[in-house]
Formats: C-alpha cells, sequence, structure tokens
C-alpha cells in the first residue's frame, strides 16, 4: 500500500514538472519558418510574407524596389539579401515597426516625405527589444526614431539626411522616452541632431557622426555611458543639458566649428565623468555653464587631450566644483577662457599632488619629479582684455597682443588676478589611447597637392637658374671687355 501512494506521489510530481518546462522547451526550440520574398518565389511583396508569417519567422527579402509605408506588426526577423530597397519617392514615413522582438537588417532605405511637422523618418520603432542593424538609410528627414520603444538596438546604419539647410534638417537618431536603448557603430553625416531625450541607461559607442548641428544632444536624461565615438565637423559636437550621471570616455571630437563651435558643451550637468577624450581644432574645446549644479557633488575631467583649440576651456566664472586633473593643455590659441568677469578658482585643478600639463608653463623641476616646482597662473593681460571684448582676438599674435603681455608682466600693478592656479603642473604629457591607437593615415588629395606645390616650386627654381646662369656668364664677358678697353 505504501509503495502504490508512492508511485502515485512520483507520477503526480512527473506531471507537474512536465507542466511547469515544457512551454519553456516549446519556446526554446520555435518551428521558425523562413519566408522568401523575391519576384519568382511565392511571396512577390513583404507584406503578402508578413500576413502569412507567425511570431518568429524569418522574412528574407531579396534584390529589389519595395513600396513605402512598410508597417511591421508581427514579431518576426525581416533579413535583406542584396540590399533590398525601401522606396518612399519623397512621401511620408517609410518603415514603421510596432511589434516587440522584431529585427530589420541589411536594406536601403531612401527618399522619406520632408514634413517637419509630420517628422517624417526612415526608420520608426515603437515598440521595446527592436534591432535596426546594418541597414543604408539616405535621402531622409530624420533617420531613426525610437518613441517608447525601450530595449532597443541601432547597430551599423549609415545615415544621411537630406540637403537642406542645417536647422531645417531631421535628427538622424532620436531616442524618446526610451531606456537602455544602445546606439552602436552607426555613420551619421549631414543630419541635424542625434538627440537623447527623457530617455535613461543609453548607451553610444563606436559611432562616427560628421557635419551636422549636435554631433550628440543630450536632454532630461541619465545613466549614459558614451564611448569611442568620432565628433567631427559638426556645429558642436556634443551638447549635453540638464541630465545626470553620464560619462564620456575616449570620444575623439575632432573641427567642431560652427558659430559656437565646443567640442563638449556641459550645461546644468551634475555627475559627468570627462575621461580620456581627444578635443582638437575646436573653436572652444570644453564649455561649461552651470556644472555641476548641485552644490555637494564634483564632475570629474580628467586624462583629456585639449590641443590645438581655439580655446581650450571656456566656462562661466560662476563655474566651480569641477575636478581638472590629468588633461593635457597643448598650443590651444588660449588656454582658459572666463567668459565674463571673475575666474575659475572654484574648481579643483590638481589632486594628488598632480595636477595638468600646460604647453605655454615656463616654470622649471629642480627636483625632477615630474611636476613642476612653482605653480602655472593663468594671467596674461591680453587674454583678459579678449575674454570681455572677444572681438580682440583679431589682434592676437600681433605687436600689440605682445606688447601688452609684456607690460602685464613687468608691471604688477597691470597684471589681471589669475583665472586658474594649478598649483602642480606637470611637465610631461601623455597622448590618450584615442590618440595612440588612431590610424597614422596620408590624405591623398593633400599629398598630391604638395607633390604638385614642390614640382612647380622645382620647375621655377630650375628657370631661375637657368635664366641666371647665361646671364652671369654675359657679365663676365662684358667686365672682361670693358677691362680691355681700360
Amino acid at each position: 500500500m505504501r509503495v502504490k501512494r508512492a508511485d502515485r506521489l512520483g507520477l503526480l510530481l512527473l506531471a507537474v514538472l512536465v507542466c511547469l518546462v515544457w512551454p519553456a522547451i516549446t519556446q526554446a526550440q520555435p518551428n521558425a519558418d523562413r519566408l522568401i520574398v523575391a519576384p519568382d518565389s511565392d511571396y512577390t511583396t513583404i507584406e503578402a510574407a508578413l500576413s502569412a508569417a507567425d511570431p518568429g519567422d524569418v522574412i528574407e527579402v531579396h534584390t529589389g524596389v519595395y513600396a513605402a509605408p512598410l508597417i511591421i506588426e508581427k514579431s518576426v526577423s525581416l533579413v535583406g539579401v542584396g540590399q533590398p530597397v525601401i522606396d518612399g519617392q519623397g512621401t511620408g514615413s517609410l518603415v514603421i515597426i510596432t511589434a516587440s522582438d522584431t529585427r530589420f537588417e541589411g536594406f536601403v532605405v531612401r527618399s522619406s516625405g520632408e514634413n517637419i511637422n509630420h517628422e517624417d523618418t526612415g526608420i520608426v520603432i515603437q515598440a521595446p527589444r527592436v534591432t535596426v542593424a546594418n541597414n543604408t538609410i539616405e535621402d531622409v528627414l530624420f533617420g531613426i526614431y525610437f518613441a517608447n520603444a525601450n530595449e532597443g538596438v541601432a547597430s551599423h546604419n549609415s545615415v544621411q539626411c537630406k540637403d537642406r539647410e542645417l536647422g531645417l534638417r531631421g535628427d538622424s537618431i532620436r531616442v524618446w522616452y526610451s531606456n537602455a536603448v544602445t546606439i552602436t557603430g552607426n555613420e551619421v553625416n549631414l543630419c541635424r541632431d542625434t538627440l537623447i531625450w527623457y530617455a535613461q541607461d543609453i548607451t553610444i559607442e563606436n559611432n562616427t557622426i560628421r557635419d551636422s548641428r549636435y554631433g550628440l544632444h543630450f536632454m532630461y536624461s541619465s545613466g549614459a555611458m558614451v564611448e569611442k565615438n568620432t565628433f567631427e565637423g559638426n556645429s558642436v559636437g556634443s551638447y549635453l543639458m540638464y541630465s545626470q550621471h553620464l560619462t564620456m570616455a575616449g570620444n575623439r571630437m575632432l573641427w567642431n566649428r560652427g558659430p559656437s563651435g565646443y567640442g563638449i558643451a556641459l550645461k546644468d550637468m551634475d555627475y559627468v565623468t570627462l575621461q580620456d577624450n581627444v578635443l582638437a581644432g575646436n573653436r572652444a574645446g570644453l564649455y561649461i555653464d552651470n556644472s555641476p549644479a548641485l552644490y555637494n557633488i564634483n564632475n570629474l575631467i580628467t586624462g583629456n587631450f585639449f590641443g590645438y583649440n581655439d580655446i581650450g576651456i571656456a566656462a562661466l566664472p560662476s563655474t566651480a566644483r569641477n575636478i581638472f586633473q590629468a588633461n593635457t593643455f597643448l598650443e590651444n590659441n588660449q588656454q582658459i577662457s572666463v567668459l565674463g568677469r571673475g575666474n575659475l578658482l572654484g574648481n579643483i585643478w590638481q589632486q594628488d599632488g598632480s595636477g595638468n600639463y600646460w604647453s605655454d608653463y615656463v616654470g622649471y623641476d629642480g627636483d625632477n619629479d615630474g611636476i613642476g616646482d612653482t605653480s602655472y597662473r593663468a594671467e596674461q593681460l591680453f587674454e583678459s582684455l579678449t575674454d570681455s571684448e572677444p572681438v580682440l582676438r583679431l589682434f592676437a599674435f600681433s605687436p600689440a597682443s605682445q606688447a601688452l603681455d609684456f607690460a602685464g608682466s613687468a608691471f604688477p600693478s597691470l597684471r589681471p588676478d589669475p583665472k586658474v592656479i594649478d598649483e602642480a603642473p606637470r611637465m610631461h604629457y601623455a597622448l590618450p589611447a584615442a590618440v595612440a591607437e588612431s590610424p597614422q593615415t596620408i590624405s591623398l588629395p593633400l599629398l598630391a597637392a604638395t607633390l604638385l606645390l614642390m614640382g612647380i616650386g622645382t620647375i621655377i627654381c630650375v628657370t631661375a637658374v637657368r635664366g641666371r646662369i647665361p646671364q652671369r656668364a654675359a657679365a663676365r664677358q662684358h667686365r672682361k671687355t670693358v677691362q680691355a678697353g681700360i
């Protein structure tokens, strides 16, 4: 009798276990179908394949031109083979994804509408866990738009917006009320902004953004990691506003020279870390306005390379509580600019006995410990005048500017109060990984121009030499004739 009860109990437990595990087994091994869309296939349109597909199926779309709009309302994977084209012919948005767990990969999406009020877009994502990868998105107003779409991924897409006036273009990638979105490996050209708005826990890495307005624009977001991106030739590299807990590491901000031309701009930003970034060739490498906004915290700016900018750091005089340590300020026309009356002494310019490298530091290192024995002080008279009257920068490097700086150094009564005092300036600098690991390439047009100029110069020199040899011979003969006559 006891054995029978045990058998019943074992069978009951086995039945319960099967009921619990069976759904997981069937889900882990779905019977996914692959539907082919091609002119000679059972499905000649993507819509027909979508209608026949079940959730989890793969729809393989072969080379061809397919009409927009394409609306994806099932959780499927659409995979392009041979770069099929979704063509909107200048009307509306092109691909609209409203089903979660969808993948859209390998397409050319082109020619959206131009209605800025309707936000005509290449790819609109309105569901969670959607991946958009390896697509070419061109001639669109907006590129990729995550709208209330958590955990989405935009990976290795190429986005180029319509050729319009800068402020009338759409955003390349917009993340709006969408959390845990990853943007990685994308190439963006000629758009307005890459905009992150009311979003949390965003990852932006290994993207290249060129010739746009704001390479990256953050507003009202937090918990972001921005790493190993290149922002080049934009009006502003990155403008970060009203957000918290953002880390920018290993990025390259190059030649952003619009009307403001900031490499990175911080406006009311808290808990920010800027580390190992390269800011070179910008109008201003870093601009700071009321950051941090909270009074009991610090922002950390460390290991960055500020080189060959018009201004290394431009900040409002209210800027305080930032820690600047182990940064390199190399050959900026002006290392530090205070935009108004005041100074930046409320910030920390050295930590643990180590400050920053300043290429215009004229001190010495008597004990050879790599730290200057006298402090670095930014107190040039001409710079203080240009901070209040920027038009005077027209006379930079002129004899007048040099005379003013000489007078300020010779007569202490003329010397302005220091804007920055670094008590432990470094004597040497190190390049961050974003510079050290960059491939050293040669520009072919520049090389061709150089060779052309060298060739022209050689011809001119040879011609001149050949012309001067007969002239010298004739002059010698003339002198001999005159001497003989005498």
